[in-house]
């Protein structure tokens, strides 16, 4: 079967293709803030505009009513004259909302979508999604430039003769490594407490080494917290990234399916790479180093037991200087604690002492319109996008207004003007207006982190990098699967978090729960390799 060239698409749900998990805007080499662009008859991202249109859009960022009235918001309704009508969506139930809102032709005029492949063929063939105007890539120049960054787009536009879904990109102008790698990977851990009980301060631990940490503070408990101590405080989907991926780049749903040396389709959940990992996580969690109910943990709970209660050693962090930013912030308020006193990051490896990760695509999630959407509304938000996507836009949406919030410094350097110990998230709250381009990019020169926090993330993105290429470790990103379809491909797909914990819940024989577990999945497994092997060239 052609993967790239189609003319019809049949209908399927797949694997999900991104990662991690930021929203927001970044920075581009355009300062063109696609005034030329704009329809006359309705203004243009400069003059303001003639209509005032209620637009209704989708996010995961949990806005209030009450945000609207902040001068930040207020800024850009006024200058595009638009009333939002927001729907807030929880994350936990963000993919089975979208598909809802969009199989019952209820879908807001945009919407943030979690992009899964399958499904957006699928939507596509029906005609559930709006398709862009041929021309859209001239009149939105920026944000055609960004959407190239991703890959996928062209890919997609091939597959389908169109642009119906616009991919996220991750970097724009600041990619921290090459190759880039996913930001996963990285932990936090209680310097203090490691101090306190003589374990070494590295900038790479295996998984075995931090269990071995997490056993030091069940015995000597430094933090003085009792029962309520959780060593090692991992959700299900921190425990496949931190223990089951560190020792197997091929057990997750992105890589599951990869060639082997030879050219061949493999399935990782199959490798003893992964038992060694399933290994690593049963221990960790018949040891109790792991919350007894971990499981059950629904997204943010386990970084709480870290930064909000205090109780933990080792949480996930990702590697994103905004997330040790958020980090610092919610140990201030919640624990009276400076986090550069008592936290330090580090890369996880796997037992044998190398790097495992994804080869990261530069995009997570997309930006999708409803098929019925007025062409008025649809030209409105491409303008916003373009403008947010812009130099100018772009440092609003991630700095606030120039001369109150920021300044350019002597060497043209941005320079933060908030008083000590205020935010912009402080400031604005719930910020959703950068539409389109991710913040991960602008959070490797945003001044309001601190310059400690993002040298260090783009210092092991490089050591990821690094050790992973050394290593040959890295689980290559594959576009021939990853936009290969089939019957086969999605019965196959697993929520492999899920079934791991399963595997090590159950009584009885780790080892023979993991094969008999793999021999029952073969029946889907099977064909998929089949058809994935005999792949036309």
């Amino acid at each position: 079967m052609n993967t790239f060239k189609r003319k019809s698409v049949r209908t399927i749900l797949a694997a999900v293709l991104g990662t991690s998990m930021v929203l927001l805007a970044a920075c581009s080499n355009s300062s063109n803030n696609g005034a030329e662009a704009g329809n006359s008859d309705y203004g243009n991202p400069t003059d303001g505009y003639k209509n005032n249109l209620n637009i209704s859009i989708a996010s995961t960022i949990k806005t209030a009513n009450s945000d609207f009235d902040n001068e930040f918001h207020k800024y850009f309704t006024d200058k595009f004259n638009i009333k939002w009508d927001y729907n807030y969506v929880e994350w936990d139930s963000w993919a089975e909302k979208l598909r809802l809102w969009i199989n019952s032709g209820d879908l807001p005029d945009v919407a943030s979508w979690n992009y899964v492949h399958g499904d957006a063929l699928n939507y596509i063939d029906q005609g559930l999604l709006y398709k862009l105007p041929d021309n859209w890539k001239e009149r939105w120049p920026n944000v055609a430039a960004a959407y190239k960054l991703t890959g996928l787009g062209d890919k997609l536009e091939e597959l389908v003769g169109g642009t119906y879904v616009l991919p996220r990109p991750v970097y724009n102008e600041n990619k921290p490594a090459d190759p880039l790698v996913n930001q996963i990977g990285v932990i936090a851990l209680r310097s203090d407490w490691a101090k306190a009980v003589g374990f070494p301060i590295k900038d790479a631990y295996t998984t075995s080494e931090l269990m071995d940490f997490a056993r030091l503070l069940k015995e000597k408990d430094p933090g003085k917290v009792g029962a309520n101590l959780v060593p090692i405080s991992y959700d299900v989907n921190d425990a496949l990234t931190n223990i089951i991926m560190a020792n197997s780049a091929h057990s997750r749903v992105e890589s599951a399916f990869y060639k082997d040396a030879d050219g061949k389709y493999q399935w990782g959940p199959a490798n003893q790479e992964t038992l060694t990992g399933l290994k690593d996580l049963q221990q960790a969690y018949k040891e109790g180093l792991l919350h007894p109910e971990f499981y059950t943990w629904k997204n943010g709970e386990a970084n709480q037991k870290f930064n909000v209660n205090g109780v933990s050693g080792i949480t996930s962090l990702g590697g994103l200087a905004s997330y040790r930013k958020d980090m610092d912030q919610r140990m201030k308020d919640n624990l009276g604690l400076n986090s550069d006193d008592v936290v330090h990051t580090a890369i996880v490896l796997g037992d044998d002492g190398k790097y495992r990760n994804l080869e990261q695509v530069n995009f997570w999630s997309a930006v999708i319109f409803s098929p019925n959407i007025s062409k008025e509304k649809f030209e409105r938000i491409m303008d916003f996008m373009e403008y947010t996507t812009a130099k100018e836009g772009n440092l609003i949406v991630n700095m606030g207004f120039e001369g109150k919030d920021w300044k350019y410094g002597e060497n043209q350097e941005l320079e933060s003007l908030l008083p000590e110990g205020q935010t912009l998230d402080k400031k604005y709250p719930n910020r959703f207006e950068g539409l389109y381009v991710l913040a991960d990019d602008f959070s490797i020169v945003n001044p309001g982190i601190k310059k400690e926090y993002r040298e260090r993330s783009v210092q092991l993105f490089k050591e990821k990098a690094e050790l992973g290429m050394k290593d040959k470790s890295l689980a290559d990103y594959d576009w021939d699967f990853q936009l290969y379809d089939s019957k086969a491909k999605n019965q196959a797909s697993f929520d492999y978090a899920t079934e791991y914990t399963n595997l090590i819940l159950q009584p009885g024989d780790l080892e023979k729960n993991w094969k008999d577990w793999v021999n029952s999945k073969m029946s889907l497994v099977q064909p998929v390799l089949d058809e994935l092997n005999n792949l036309k060239k």
